[in-house]
Order: C-alpha cells, then structure tokens, then sequence
C-alpha cells in the first residue's frame, strides 16, 4: 500500500538543509509541543502479589537488607496502600513520604538508598526513550501551515510511501548505532537499525488507554508463565501507546515514525541518542512533490526550484541499481478570501529531461499521471512504467 504523507517545514535554513541532503531528525518527546508526548501510561494495579514481587526483586541485592525484611514489608505496603500507580508517579515517589517509614536516622539512611534502587530498577524496565518524526495526511490545513510551516512562509515535503515505510537512503543508510554501556556485560553494545521505518497513523483519544505495567517487568513479577502469544500482544499494545494522542490534536492528521534509544535492561541502563545519532537521511526519490507557502518569499521559491531541479537531476544520472522514480510536482499554497481556507495548486512537474509547466497542453495528463501513482523502475537497461498506488 502507497500514500502520500506530508511534511511542513519552517523554509529556515536549516530545513533547507534538510531538503538538500534529505535529511530526517527524530525529535525527543521534550523537543514535541505536546506535554505528554512519549508518556507511556503502564499502571500498577492493586494486587499485593506484584507488588511484593516487584520491590523485592528491586531491593533483595542490597546489602544486608535480609536482616532487616520487615524494612521490604513496609515498602510493599507504601506502594500497595497507593495503588493503583503509574509508572511515572513510582519515579517520582515523594522522598520525605517515604522516609517517614522509617523509626530512626538509621533506618532513614536505608530507606533513602532502597528508593533509589527501587527507581533505577524501574527505569531499567520501562520501555526506552523514543524519538518521532512527524508527518500529516494532509497538506492543506491551515493551522499546519501557521504552527509548524512558519505562517505560510515554509514549505510542506510530499512523501510518497511504498509499503507503508520512510527508506533510509542506501549510501547514508546507519545500521547500527553504538552505546557505552558501563554498567553492562560489556563496555559498548550496539543497536541495529532497519532500512526503512514503518509509518503509523495517530489514533485519537478522550483518555489513553492504560496498559499492565507489571508485564514491563520479568515475568517473575507477574507470578505465572506468560505464553508467546500474551507477550506479543503486550508488547503491540505498549508500542500502540507511542502512536496515541489526546482528541485536541484531532485536527493534525498525524501520522508518524518512530526510533528507539535500546533496550535499558539489556544496556544495564537507561540511554539517550546524541542529535547526530537521530539524524538520518531518506532515499530521496520518496520525495514526490513539495508545496511552497503562500507567502514564501520570491528568492527563497527561486532556491528551493533550484534545488529541485539539481535533486532530480542527480536521481536519473546516477542510476547504478534498481530503482523507482516519479515526476517530482511543485505545488503553491494559496489563501483563499472567500472561505479562510487554503488551496493546493500544481504548478510545474519536474521529468527527466524537462520541467513541464501548468500552462503546457501536456500538464494535465501529466500530473494525472503522477496522481495516479505512476512511476518508472529502472533496472539494467531497463525501463518500464510501474503503478506505486
């Protein structure tokens, strides 16, 4: 399945460096405008038997902590007493609450080290940080346009998506990434990357759907055998939370691809990827078409025309492998008065050897062509005219 997904972009100079270089950046939740971005909403249920499992795998490798179980008892009672708990307000457990369990400064020194071991044991078991690249199904809405397109002055990317993944492009293309993992077996570990991303669309909700935050954790915790079939299900249903957001963002269209910073557990800690490591580059020929904004001033539309003029250029002289290549269509934003609306109009289409205006007899088979999802694949010496759509 192919569609097309769209990308707005601020026309500054660093997304016209993205555009030159097809370039994609996968931003942290805290670079996201939405408060609960990557917010995974695992919840610890009111069963006594978890709990217990849970804090005294957390605590039993303490030292001396044996001696002294009922120290262990009374935190399972903390947590029990509280539940049901998120995961995120066991991380952010009020220290002098729970150092008020405590019947001396002795005990308070034990306590104090038992809650940090019990929020390192935690975050080892949630699922990593997770950095997104968001795209839209739409290019004419014009809140997009304002937000995140620099009020009609940028431009919006059209991606065109074979099989439903964003490709990384082949000569740029990072399969692994490393990670310095002292904590680990091992003192750097690495973790591989696909060739492409799959793109997910974002379901919208009036509350999030909660999941079992016990399944995070070894299936000790949960005190009974979990079947292939009951931890891929969780495992879904957790990645299915990455892809959710509240109805107020309805209006987006949102779809998008997703990038993990590894597995905590396996790392012995939690990590976060470097800027340049949630840098990737795309194959470029998914990039089918772009839309300049209404007020996009004239030197910059000269520029961008200019860039795409080289880009597919470079796709039909540097044809090495097998390939699929569309027309690539500019488009232009226009505000309407009539109606506050915007309009998406086609303008020019960039061929192989041409660039087929919207006054030229031809354009409007042409462009319906390009509608239509055809395309031409290259192998050998061969070329012939494929459907995409």
């Amino acid at each position: 399945v192919t569609m097309d997904y769209y990308r707005y972009r601020s026309g500054s100079e660093l997304s016209i460096k993205e555009l030159i270089y097809d370039e994609i950046y996968f931003a942290s939740a805290t670079e996201c405008n939405d408060p609960y971005e990557g917010k995974m909403f695992a919840i610890l249920g009111k069963d006594s038997g978890c709990w217990e499992r849970l804090i005294h795998l957390a605590i039993d490798k303490y030292p001396g902590i044996q001696n002294f179980s009922y120290i262990s008892d009374r935190i399972v009672d903390f947590y029990w007493s509280r539940a049901p708990l998120y995961v995120d307000e066991v991380l952010e457990t009020d220290r002098a609450e729970f150092l008020n369990l405590a019947n001396n400064d002795f005990e308070k020194l034990i306590y104090s080290h038992l809650l940090e071991i019990i929020k390192e044991f935690v975050r080892l078991y949630i699922p990593a940080e997770k950095y997104f690249v968001s795209f839209s199904k739409r290019n004419d809405i014009s809140l997009m346009w304002a937000h995140y397109a620099n009020n009609h002055r940028g431009y919006c990317a059209i991606f065109r998506v074979p099989e439903g993944k964003i490709k990384q492009n082949p000569t740029w293309a990072k399969k692994v990434i490393s990670h310095q993992t002292p904590k680990s077996f091992s003192p750097q570990m690495t973790s591989f990357i696909d060739e492409a991303f799959p793109i997910r669309d974002i379901e919208y909700l009036d509350k999030p759907h909660d999941i079992n935050g016990f399944m995070c954790f070894p299936p000790v915790v949960i005190g009974k055998e979990i079947s292939e079939e009951e931890r891929r299900a969780f495992v879904d249903e957790r990645s299915g939370t990455y892809f959710q957001k509240h109805k107020v963002w309805e209006y987006e269209e949102e779809a998008r691809i997703v990038l993990s910073s590894g597995i905590p557990w396996l790392l012995g800690e939690r990590t976060s990827l470097s800027e340049h490591q949630r840098l990737f580059h795309y194959d470029s020929t998914q990039l089918t078409g772009i839309v300049l904004g209404a007020k996009m001033p004239q030197p910059q539309r000269n520029r961008i025309k200019e860039i795409i003029a080289e880009k597919v250029d470079h796709w039909y002289s540097n044809i090495t492998e097998e390939r699929i290549i569309s027309d690539f269509v500019l488009f232009e934003e226009r505000l309407m008065e009539t109606n506050r609306t915007v309009e998406v109009i086609p303008k020019e289409i960039y061929s192989a050897s041409q660039i087929i205006k919207s006054d030229d007899l031809a354009f409007d088979k042409i462009f319906k062509a390009w509608q239509d999802g055809e395309a031409i694949r290259f192998q050998g010496n061969r070329a012939e005219k494929v459907k995409i759509i």
